[in-house]
This record gives C-alpha cells, structure tokens and sequence, in this order.
C-alpha cells in the first residue's frame, strides 16, 4: 500500500480541463489515471452496521498522503499500584499473571491474580479483587473458601491443581448455555522445581514443553500440565479443575470464545529460535484442544513473553510483552507490552514495533523494569482499560515483588492517523455499507477540521458530498462525531453500490469511523 501517492478523484469538469496540464508540470503521468487500476485491483470491504473502523491496519486504506500514523497514548493512573502486597498470602507477589474481566451484570471489573506469599519460588494461587467504579478503586472481598495459615477468610478463589498456578486465564463466556459454566479458567500447572528441589519434570518436544512420562512430585500434586475449569461468577468454582494435555505452558494464558469460528481459541507458549514466542491452539469444547502453532515470533533478539488477545470491533488486538534479556544486566526496562493486531487470530502483524504501548517508568520508579499485561482488555463505553503487573526488579531475580496498575486508553485509540498544518489525506478502499450516519473518532484542534468526501468507485465525487458542503470538524475531540453536510446528514448508496470514503484533515488525529443510525456509531 502506498501512503504517500496522490489521489484521483474527479473534479468538475473545468477541473478537468487542467488535469494533464498539472500531471505534466510535477512530472507524474501516472497522476491522472491512478485510481481506475486501483479500483479494480483494491478488494470491497463490507462494512457491518455500527462496526467502528480502526485504521491501525490497512485493511479499509488505500492511502493517504501527508499523514504519520502514530501509537495511542497510554495514561498510566496516578495512584498505581492500585492493587498491592498487602495481605499475608500476596506478600510477595500480587501478580497480574492473570486476567481482568467486565462483569455486566453487576457493572463491575474483577480482576484475577496469582498469589504468592514467597519471596524464593513459587507458591502461586488464584486470587480475587473487583471495582465498581471504573478501576479506580479495588477491595480484596474475603471468603469462607480458602483458609492460610491462621486466616480463615481469605480473597483467594482457587487452589492450583498441580502445586503451582502458572498464568491463569480466567474470561466470561457469555455465549455458554449453562450459567454454572459462565466464567471460564485455563491454566498451566506444575510445580516449582528449583523451589522444591526436585528433578525436572519436562521435556522438549520440538518447540513445546511436555511433562516427562513418571515425574517425581510431592504429595497431593496433580499431574503436571494444562487445565480447565468452570464457575458461575469467577468466585466459586465447585469442581475440580479438569487436566486436559501434558503440555506445559510456561507463561500467562490468554483465551477467549470466538463465535466467528465457533470454537474456543487460546494463546500459549512456544519454545523458538529467540527463546519464547506465541502459539495458538483452539477447541470446540474447552476441554480437547488442537496442537498449538506458532502465529508470531520475533526476528531479534529479543523474544515475546506472552501475548494477551482482546476481540474487538472485527479485529483481534494482541498486547505481546517484549522480552529483552540483554536488559538484565545493564539496569534497564526488561518486559514491556507493545502493539499487534490480527484480522483473523492468525496472521499477525506488529504495529509500531519498538514502541511501547504502555511505556516502562523512569529508572527507580515502581514500574521502571517490568509492565506485564493481563490476558485481555477490559473496554468500557468510553474507553479502554489496561491492566498489567508492574515492578523496578528484573525478570531474572525470583523475587520480582510484583504488584498491579492501570492505565486508560481512549475508546478505538490504539493508533490515530495524524495531519498537522499541512492539510494530508486519507483515501479507503471501496466500501460497500447499508445507509445511515458517518460517525468519526477524531481529536482536532483549534484552527484545524476533518471534512469528508464521498466518491464513486469511478472518481466523481458524488452530488452533495463534496468537501465544500461538509460541515468540517473544528475544535472538537469526541469519540462520536457525527458527519454532515449542507444538504446531507446521511449517506445513503443504492443497494449493493460502493464508494470511497475521502478524509481531509488539517491539525487532526483521526482515530476510526462507522456508518450507523443516528444517535450513536455502537447501534
């Protein structure tokens, strides 16, 4: 795709008359006719009813011109950690090596942690936390479910099966028929060897760990590897985890239902060249998975420690932690989470690679060597919740005294294409969608606007859709801006015709748009 080419769209016909003219005087010939090949070569992208449409890719682009796409910026919250090690069972470790969940019913996030009360190894067990306003503040409720030591009320929520609970995934799977089975658990469990001292109880299997046949385990330890499990609410989870494969996935897990497949999907460890990279494996039951295949490694020599996945808007978006081992000698940031995104689960592609998403603190500070993302996203009506283990020790040192912030993103900002005093363009690919409002996520600024054309597959801007009749955007920063022009407030094709879509802007960031009834881009 190229973002620098200049557009062909048709003018009035005494715009026409200058054409050639103009094409020989900057010496491009290829001006004039660019987009009749185009249209012919560039796929129709459909576009569902209230979909937002995020330009983090190019899937709707054709091209722009005089525009730098730039990361979304990560407002990291002021009072992090907002979760801490401040009960005798967390005291080492309060670890989002887990998962945050929306929970509609009782409009409340929960949050998911792993445990850990010693500073030397590893003794990690399921723990609660929930907010009710937004994450800003959390309470650790105390059950009646899982004593330790003297305490006979406790927020922990799940033992692990096999002595050690490794990356827990817990989601909410409002697709399941059986509401004793609503929140989901995937885990990777097996014991703490160098902790215990005990033999090694893996093997290498091409580019996964397996637990060897016969391994020697301490009392009461299940067998080493993957497991299911099922709860009404996240908090009660009456069976017993369910063991489904001896692969070993050392890492946190990220799973989630995928309705466009009809199956379960979820994001495990695979051993590399570089060390770690990402792997996918699916399932039509939760509970008999296909092998896991790699969809996404690093050609450095850093390697990718985890991925969290987030459906979102017909996108998947991938939150990879970069693993940079050089940095644990030399004092710097160690883990960190950046960007990637996915049309279908699969192929991935890395956006803004060397840029954090959410960045490391400065040298000192609590969150300076390590930001470790939950398995997923938490999105909100009007933003987008990121939450992550944070810490200023190194990954290689056991005791990492890992505790929980957050930072908010704006709704859809993961990536914004920007225009600055220079008026640049964005031109999509043919659309073909059912009529209604165009709706646009943009931040513009004072003395700057986004106006929009519509034009047919064949350059003619169509009759009352030109730039001039559009009722620019000035000064405003709203995720929900309704376009409108003179005479038009929709844009309303024929049955089964296509357009361009054609944004100009000046001093603007323009992060998606929709096309949707009125009153809002989510109907």
């Amino acid at each position: 795709m190229n973002h620098e080419t200049s557009f062909s769209v048709t003018r009035p016909a005494r715009a026409l008359k200058l054409l050639p003219c103009l094409a020989a005087l900057l010496g491009a010939a290829n001006w004039i006719d660019a987009a009749a090949p185009a249209a012919a070569k560039e796929p129709t992208r459909d576009i569902r009813h209230g979909t937002r449409q995020l330009l983090l890719d190019d899937w709707v682009i054709s091209r722009t011109s005089r525009l730098t796409k730039e990361i979304g910026k990560a407002i990291k919250n002021t009072n992090n950690p907002l979760i801490r090690r401040d009960q005798p069972w967390d005291r080492a470790r309060a670890d989002l090596y887990g998962s945050a969940v929306y929970d509609p019913v009782h409009e409340r996030i929960q949050l998911f942690y792993a445990a850990n009360n010693v500073p030397n190894g590893h003794e990690d067990r399921l723990a609660y936390a929930e907010s009710y306003d937004q994450g800003n503040t959390w309470t650790k409720p105390l059950f009646d479910l899982i004593p330790f030591e003297t305490h006979r009320r406790t927020n922990l929520v799940m033992l692990p099966p096999a002595q050690v609970m490794h990356g827990p995934c817990v989601f909410r799977d409002d697709h399941e028929t059986d509401p004793a089975k609503r929140y989901k658990l995937l885990t990777s469990s097996y014991p703490d060897t160098a902790y215990l001292g005990i033999p090694r109880i893996y093997e290498h299997r091409g580019m996964f760990l397996y637990s060897i046949a016969k391994p020697q385990l301490p009392p009461g330890c299940g067998p080493p590897g993957m497991y299911v499990a099922y709860s009404p609410d996240g908090i009660h989870w009456p069976t017993p985890a369910t063991y489904v494969t001896n692969m070993m996935s050392d890492t946190a897990q990220s799973a989630h239902w995928n309705s466009q497949l009809g199956k379960y999907v979820a994001y495990v460890r695979a051993r590399t060249k570089n060390g770690r990279s990402v792997a996918r494996m699916t399932s039509r039951d939760f509970e008999h998975w296909t092998k896991p295949q790699v969809v996404l490694e690093d050609a450095t020599t850093q390697s990718l420690y985890s991925m969290g996945v987030t459906q979102y808007e017909g996108l998947h978006i991938g939150t990879p932690w970069i693993y940079d081992p050089a940095s644990e000698s030399r004092g710097g940031a160690v883990i960190w989470p950046e960007l990637a995104s996915s049309r279908d689960g699969i192929k991935w592609e890395r956006q803004f690679p060397g840029q954090p998403l959410v960045p490391p603190g400065a040298p000192g500070s609590a969150d300076s060597r390590q930001i470790r993302m939950a398995s997923s996203l938490v999105v909100l009506d009007d933003r987008i919740l990121l939450f992550y283990g944070q810490t200023n020790r190194p990954h290689e040192e056991v005791d990492m005294r890992i505790e929980i912030g957050m930072a908010t993103l704006r709704l859809d900002g993961f990536a914004a294409w920007r225009a600055t005093k220079d008026e640049g363009v964005l031109l999509s690919k043919p659309l073909r969608f059912q009529p209604g409002v165009l709706y646009i996520n943009a931040q513009v600024e004072e003395g700057g606007h986004i106006t929009v054309e519509v034009v047919n597959i064949d350059g003619q801007i169509r009759a009352g859709y030109e730039a001039a009749q559009c009722q620019a955007s000035v000064g405003r920063d709203s995720i929900e801006i309704p376009v409108a022009w003179k005479n038009q407030t929709r844009i309303d094709l024929g049955v089964g015709e296509t357009c361009r879509l054609r944004f100009l802007m000046k001093k603007a960031r323009l992060y998606s748009f929709s096309v949707a009834n009125e009153g809002g881009g989510s109907q």
